[in-house]
């Protein structure tokens, strides 16, 4: 999906919050309207993120300020999709915003799940090897939640050979994992399972690294994923995040674009700043060690967590 399309879902969103607000005068909406939008804070914070950074809005610090100009700007493109026939299919991704029947990863078919898993290994296999030079894992065993095909752990074994490799997924992306594991001669070790219910060899690994992870989640969820990696930890092991981290809240990059579909497929995902993370991070004893900017898209977090003795291995 292209910028385009992304703002026009942003402007369409945006029209369906002020219907509900009884306006008089300029249009202002408070950071918090959400609570009394009855919408999901991550995808009015996406919606407002990507109004802001293309000028649809403005942000005086408190509210959401709109002028007669953005007015003119969310017409036409409102009008844009009314003459090509579009309307209902954005109606449909907004009445889906309010569906908690099913994750994106649940809906889709087991075809289109295979598809996706076999894409995902040359790109996390170009991406591993760029992020494989920030990283010493020689002779460290590291466990991936959510690695799907393997292409990171594939990058990171053709540096670094003397290195042990899990990786926890469920079942589709683990069997494809283990076809390309037969075809390119990687020692990648493929659990079936899933990040809330961990059932992995129990050791304690040096490192624990999520791609592309987190961003699926609420805060909630999040926690619960980094509490069930306490027993396998040691003093001395370190999370490595990877993710599309947002550096400022409204920074002017391209990133921000897919952060609404994000929230609304993945019920209640969300892309964060480095203090959302970090506020996340103390609440449960993690400590931010290390902030690496990998590309315009991508930041690495180097975590370190405080445990006490009875919740490792």
């Amino acid at each position: 999906m292209d910028s385009i399309n992304y703002l026009a879902e942003a402007v369409y969103f945006f029209q369906k919050f002020i219907s509900c607000v009884n306006n008089d005068g300029p249009l202002k909406l408070s950071t918090q309207a959400f609570r009394e939008l009855k919408i999901n804070e991550s995808i009015y914070k996406a919606t407002m993120r990507i109004l802001v950074v293309n000028n649809m809005i403005d942000f005086d610090g408190k509210c959401y300020v709109m002028t007669s100009e953005h007015s003119k700007n969310h017409k036409c493109i409102l009008e844009d999709l009314d003459s090509k026939n579009q309307i209902k299919k954005y109606e449909a991704l907004y009445t889906r915003t309010v569906d908690e029947s099913g994750f994106f990863f649940d809906r889709i078919s087991d075809l289109e799940y295979e598809i996706y898993s076999r894409c995902n290994f040359s790109v996390t296999y170009e991406r591993g090897k760029e992020i494989a030079g920030y990283l010493d894992l020689t002779n460290k065993t590291i466990l991936e939640l959510g690695g799907n095909s393997g292409g990171l752990g594939a990058a990171f074994l053709s540096r670094y050979e003397d290195c042990s490799y899990f990786i926890l997924d469920t079942r589709i992306p683990c069997e494809i994992g283990n076809e390309f594991k037969e075809l390119y001669g990687t020692e990648v070790t493929f659990i079936e399972g899933n990040v809330f219910e961990m059932e992995v060899p129990s050791q304690n690994y040096d490192y624990i690294l999520m791609m592309n992870l987190l961003h699926d989640f609420d805060d909630e969820r999040c926690c619960e994923i980094l509490k069930n990696c306490f027993k396998y930890c040691s003093p001395h092991t370190k999370f490595v995040i990877i993710e599309d981290i947002l550096t400022n809240e409204y920074e002017p990059k391209e990133v921000i674009l897919h952060g609404l579909r994000l929230s609304i497929e993945c019920m209640g995902g969300k892309q964060r700043t480095i203090e959302e993370f970090k506020e996340m991070f103390s609440g449960i004893n993690y400590t931010l060690e290390e902030v690496i900017r990998l590309n315009e898209i991508h930041t690495m977090l180097v975590i370190c967590s405080w445990l006490p003795a009875d919740t490792r291995v």
